[in-house]
């Protein structure tokens, strides 16, 4: 199993342009990243199409969930990290100095509701094709558990495969040592599971 670890638009590291290239409706642009990264690793020939997962924490988990749900032929098993799934309820729910930076990148949910709901992978998980596994802290103030709720409930309520790992002694990201390798544990399984061995069949 191999890492690959692309620096999407909206990275930080190549300037303030690049760093808001991913602002406001531009979040589409980021997530065709997503395409082009498994595009690249394909026809380099680097990765068997049918044995490709994607992660990632926060942002990277609602990119995670983005890609699943935009590109989902492309991912055999995807693991969402503490992620926005629902720009509405994480606008509700999270700490109101959070939701004010977040009204400058992705949109403000008074005035841009349409557009936020669009970016919202939510209202998208009926194309779902890859077993999911979701991690998030009990605690996390910043992008609240009801995020991983709506992802699980969603899922199980249609049979599609998802784990999920909730951590009642964590925030946003997990600190505790013993949490840390739980959820790197969990993960390198997961994909195991779903990418060396279960995808070919899983896929068919």
């Amino acid at each position: 199993m191999g890492v690959f670890a692309p620096n999407v638009r909206g990275s930080s590291g190549y300037g303030k342009r690049f760093v808001n290239l991913d602002n406001g409706p531009l979040p589409v642009n980021g997530v065709k990243d997503i395409e082009s990264c498994v595009k690249y690793l394909v026809d380099s020939r680097i990765a068997d199409p049918k044995r490709i997962g994607v992660t990632g924490g926060s942002y990277g988990g609602y990119m995670t969930m983005a890609g699943v749900t935009e590109f989902p032929d492309l991912f055999a098993a995807g693991v969402d990290l503490f992620g926005i799934v629902n720009f509405a309820t994480f606008f509700q729910h999270t700490e109101p100095w959070m939701a004010a930076i977040s009204t400058v990148e992705y949109g403000d949910p008074v005035t841009q509701a349409d557009l936020l709901k669009r970016l919202s992978p939510l209202y998208k998980l009926d194309r779902v094709k890859a077993a999911i596994m979701v991690q998030h802290g009990a605690n996390d103030t910043n992008v609240p558990v009801i995020e991983a709720e709506q992802i699980v409930n969603n899922l199980r309520s249609r049979g599609v495969p998802v784990e999920y790992i909730l951590f009642p002694d964590e925030g946003h990201g997990f600190r505790r040592m013993s949490n840390r390798i739980r959820s790197t544990v969990s993960m390198v399984e997961f994909f195991n599971k779903y990418i060396n061995t279960g995808a070919a069949e899983t896929r068919k």
